[in-house]
Parts: structure tokens; sequence; C-alpha cells
């Protein structure tokens, strides 16, 4: 039920979740390259988005799948839907695949592990990998497709162990670091022990670790309960690091939860241009408490309270935030790797309670005058209307017209001291006054978002003037006035 929620909350669902365009990445291609490192032809798959094919001049970042012959598809599935909802931008996908000699080895056990073990004979290459993957394999798809620099490296089992050894020993290599049941337990735990003496040296700057492990068991036997005071305690102050155990999961399973999640880690804040905190304009009174209302769900939204630009250990917002002084707060969206950060603009400054039309009468009844024009004659509403009278809710439907200007002034009876927001969507030109004062001025948009200004306001009758230009005929207009209660906005406040 829609009383049951905040407005707020339900417009900016509106701005964010209506009717995604589906994002796809197109068909893979194939292509690879000698070695001189590795001595062997190694392939790739490369999946590019599919607004490649649009502009090409347009650069992405790169996810670099180990075990892409596993995993790739995995991968691929997951980035398509979160782009298809805006949870991340258009990437590209690198599959790596595991190379089999002509007799049928596979290179898996040799690449993916740090040392040579009796009881595994091909294992021990990860330092030759990695200088492949930092010396051959990157250069060569920066050079030949449109990638942006910024790279994200996604393991498995002996995948992720190898992603925790790249950490410990060449950091440089990955911007990001997506890490799935990490087979720490590989001799004696060496990775963990060169993550000890070398992680809290690791620069931190546009970096992000996600490591998913299994809870019970599985937890220590995979070794990843040792990383967990590793990285609590030695990773540098400005990592941006996440160690989850999931219940219930096997080895395999994991890897579709795991990828998920760390998916959305890795592109926290992404599409800030839909982070709202509201209100974000209007007047606030001194020692009028004024209550802000966020949407935490998606995004991790970081405040202050004295004017200061907020960082990574700001206090969170959590739903809502009733400052001292509205005036002084600030938020920003913190990205885990920096690269979406943006801080939300809040336009309050300091004013007096809005003095009434006139007091409110007992059963008063509404009502609404209404005045229409040419177009020309917007803003200012000069000449006379071709229209003009007086209704219980004005039609616009009724005037055979597709282009026109409109004034119509409505008396609001407000119940009691306090703030009020009005909010405003218009597909044309709008503006809303008070006494002769525009408090929201809105131009032409095609977005469909929602302008919100607070107002303190005292009890009695208002005559607010909504003025607009219908300008198509597909014109759409949308005007409500709301009362804070209870510390929030809600349909059952609403103004009528």
């Amino acid at each position: 039920m829609r009383n049951c929620i905040s407005v707020f909350a339900l417009l900016v669902a509106c701005a964010i979740g209506c009717a995604p365009v589906r994002a796809e990445l197109l068909p893979p291609k194939a292509d690879g390259f000698e070695s001189a490192i590795l001595k062997q032809k190694r392939t790739i798959d490369v999946y590019l988005p599919k607004e490649t094919a649009k502009d090409a001049s347009q650069k992405y970042e790169t996810i670099y799948v180990l075990d892409g012959d596993w995993n790739a598809k995995i991968v691929t599935e997951t980035v398509d839907f979160l782009q298809a909802v805006g949870f991340m931008p258009p990437v590209i996908v690198v599959s790596v695949p595991n190379f089999f000699d002509d007799k049928g080895v596979n290179s898996r056990d040799h690449d993916l592990t740090p040392t040579a073990q009796p009881n595994e004979k091909n294992s021990g290459g990860a330092a030759q990998f990695l200088s492949f993957l930092k010396t051959e394999l990157i250069p060569y798809v920066n050079k030949t497709y449109p990638s942006n620099g910024i790279n994200l490296g996604h393991g498995h089992s002996y995948g992720g162990l190898f992603l925790n050894y790249a950490i410990a020993n060449d950091p440089t290599v990955f911007d990001g670091y997506l890490i799935l049941d990490p087979a720490m337990w590989w001799q004696d735990k060496i990775v963990v022990k060169q993550l000890d003496e070398k992680l809290s040296s690791m620069p931190a700057k546009g970096k992000a670790v996600y490591i998913a492990g299994r809870s019970g068991s599985a937890f220590k036997g995979m070794g990843v309960d040792s990383l967990q005071p590793v990285y609590a305690n030695k990773a540098p102050a400005g990592l941006h690091w996440q160690l989850i155990a999931y219940p219930n999961e096997t080895h395999d399973s994991l890897k579709f939860k795991g990828t998920y999640d760390a998916l959305r880690f890795m592109f926290r804040g992404y599409g800030g241009d839909s982070v709202n905190v509201i209100p974000d304009k209007g007047i606030v009174i001194p020692g009028l408490p004024l209550t802000f209302d966020a949407n935490t769900d998606r995004f991790d939204i970081h405040y202050t309270t004295d004017g200061t630009e907020p960082t990574a250990t700001s206090p969170k917002m959590d739903h809502r935030l009733t400052p001292a002084d509205p005036t002084k707060v600030r938020f920003k969206s913190i990205s885990s790797r920096g690269e979406f950060d943006r801080e939300i603009p809040i336009a309050l400054k300091r004013g007096t309670m809005l003095a009434p039309t006139r007091a409110t009468k007992p059963d008063e009844k509404v009502e609404v005058r209404y005045s229409y024009f040419e177009p020309s004659a917007y803003p200012t509403f000069h000449g006379k209307p071709f229209d003009s009278g007086t209704a219980e809710s004005p039609d616009l439907k009724k005037i055979r017209r597709e282009k026109f200007a409109a004034m119509i002034e409505r008396d609001h009876p407000v119940p009691a001291d306090g703030y009020y927001a009005f909010v405003l969507r218009s597909s044309g030109p709008a503006r809303i006054s008070i006494a002769g004062k525009t408090i929201i001025d809105a131009p032409h948009s095609t977005d469909h978002k929602y302008q919100g200004f607070v107002v303190p306001m005292k009890a009695g009758t208002y005559t607010v003037r909504y003025t607009f230009l219908h300008d198509a005929k597909d014109f759409d207009i949308d005007v409500h006035l709301f009362q804070f209660k209870d510390d929030a906005i809600g349909w059952e406040h609403e103004i009528k």
C-alpha cells in the first residue's frame, strides 16, 4: 500500500528502477598470441559491450576471468544482468582459458599455484603467469581493444589463491580483485604469510578486494579463515575490502552468488546521477529539526555535519538523518575504488517561516482558478487568456490545443506550523510560486525526475500559483504538497 512508504523513496525508486534498457555483451571474439614468457600459444575470448558498435571512441574497464573455460559464462551473464538493471557500466570481459599441451596436460595447476609441491607435479608457475598477465596479455588487450587501463581479476579456487598471490607480490596488476573460495591452504598457507608481510605496503588508491568463502568447516578447510585477521590488521587504511562467508554453498555453487556480490562491491556507487537525498533544496529554520531521507538500499552514502567533505571514514547514512543544523550537512556517495565517488548537492539556506494568505476557514472548500494563454505568454503571462474560470480540478484534456501556457492558482489549507515539501515533475517548463516568490523553477525535462523544495509554513491557507508551458501533445505534469510529520513524508501526509 502506498501509504506505508516514504513518498520520496517511491519517487527515487521510479527514477532508477522503471523499465531498464537491456544491456548485452557482444558475442565473444576468439583471439590469442604466442607468449614469449610461457612459451605457449595462449588463446582468449573477448566480450565487448554492445556500446562499442555505436561509439568506437569510448573506453571501458576490463574484467579478466581466470579459468575462463569454466567461469566466463557465469561472469558474462552476471555482467549482462547488472548492466541491465543499472548497477554497473558497460565493461569488457576477457576470458582466459587454461592451456592444454599436445599431451592433454592442463597448465592450470602450474599457472595458478605459487610454489612447486612434490604431490603436484606441474605446480609452482604463478610468478611466470603473473608476468605474462602484466607484460603480455594486459598490454595486448589495452592495445587491441577499447580498454581504459582499469583492470579487474576474477578467480575461483586456485584462481583465488593466485589473485591473493598477486596482491602480495604485485598488486598493481589489477585494480579490483574478485576472489571466490580461494585455496589458501596451499603449502601451509604460504600466500597468507606473504600477505601478512606485504599487505600493509599495498597502494590502496583505486583498489578494492572482495573475498567470498564458505561458512562452517569449509571456511577453515580452505584456509579462508586465516585471511580475515590479515586483512583486518594489515590492510592499508584506504583499501576497500570485504570478506564474506556464505552458508549452505558448495565449492562450485559459491561462484554464482560470489560473482554477483563481488561485482556489486566493485561497482558500488555507479549510477551516481540517481543518488538522492531529500530534501535537497529549500529553506530551514534554526532550531526546527529537519529529517533527511535517503535511498540507502543501493548506495553507500556518507555524511558530515560540520560542512567538511565526507570520506569513507565518515558516518554512513542509515535511511534517515536529523542533524542539529541542516545547512551544514554534506552527503557523498563513496564507491569502492573511487571511480564513482559523487557528492550529493544540498542547497538549503536559513530563512523564516512563510506567512499564510489568510486564516483557514472552517470546512473550507478548495477553489482552483485557471487561466490559459498563448504559448508565447510563458513565463510572464502577458496579454489576455483565451480561457479562464474556476474548477474543482482543471482538465487539460479539454483544451483542444497542443501548445499553450497555463496559470493555475490553488488555495492550500496548512494544518499546523512546520516543514512542508512541494514536489514537482513536469515534461515541460514549470514553476511553483507562493506570495509572488518562485520556489521551484523546473526547465524542460524528458527524464521524468521529481524536484522537491522544503519550506517552513505557519498554519493557515496559502494561495499557491502553478505555471507551466504545455509544449507537446504528450505533455505530463504531476504536483504534490506534503507535510513533514513524524520525521517523514508519506502519501498519508499529502495536503489535498
